[in-house]
């Protein structure tokens, strides 16, 4: 049987699309992962400036308009330059935030459980724990309403990275003074990124309210409302 031999061109022809097929797979998966990258740097910077809210808020009839304001940004101040002996950098060691914890959030179906701080601590900020949005009440207040905001994405800090997994139905629990407090979601809705969140919720109940940015989308965040079982 005779045996097909390629001719000198078509070795060279089929070579070339070889190599050219496999820059496309390399150039693909650079900019996929690029494309992921721009948008977890998106959502760091937009969770940055989520650092309290105002005090008050701005209640026109079963919402809360919760109004977000700037962080304040931790200054470091970097040595003199110019000659001279080089200081070895100090490095100092991680913090154990788990000694500022009052309380503890859980959401059975996502394997999730992690802590908050008091709401006035200095290491409530979702650049390194899950955090306490002001005005919240805590979950012992009647008819209060308890909200936490925390990253989406990627990063080490994306502590709500699986919250769009969240149907309603599901179930969260908060952990306060040594008292468990469970809460059902009741309703799951987006909000654009304007600097402000509307809270729909109904008053009469316990609410826990949780913020974070919608995924796949860098324009808008999802909020998910609980309420006391």
């Amino acid at each position: 049987m005779a045996r097909f031999a390629f001719k000198p061109s078509q070795k060279i022809t089929l070579g070339v699309l070889i190599v050219f097929s496999g820059i496309c797979i390399l150039l693909s998966n650079y900019y996929h992962e690029k494309k992921l990258q721009v948008f977890d740097d998106m959502n760091q910077l937009y969770y940055e400036q989520l650092v309290e809210l105002e005090n008050e808020v701005n209640e026109i009839d079963n919402e809360e308009d919760i109004i977000i304001s700037e962080e304040e940004e931790e200054v470091v101040t970097p040595p003199p330059s110019g000659g001279g002996t080089t200081t070895p950098k100090k490095t100092n060691p991680p913090i154990d935030y788990t000694k500022y914890y009052v309380g503890y959030l859980q959401i059975p179906k996502l394997n999730l459980k992690k802590g908050f701080t008091d709401i006035n601590n200095k290491y409530n900020t979702v650049t390194r724990n899950i955090q306490v949005i002001k005005p919240s009440d805590y979950p012992d207040v009647a008819k209060g309403n308890f909200i936490i905001a925390a990253h989406s994405g990627s990063t080490s800090v994306s502590f709500f990275k699986d919250l769009y997994k969240l149907k309603v139905g599901d179930s969260a629990v908060v952990t306060y003074q040594n008292k468990e407090y469970t809460y059902v979601i009741k309703n799951i809705y987006t909000v654009p990124k304007t600097g402000k969140v509307a809270v729909r919720r109904n008053k009469e109940a316990t609410t826990l309210t949780l913020i974070t940015c919608t995924k796949g989308d860098n324009k808008s965040q999802t909020v998910y409302i609980a309420e006391r079982d």
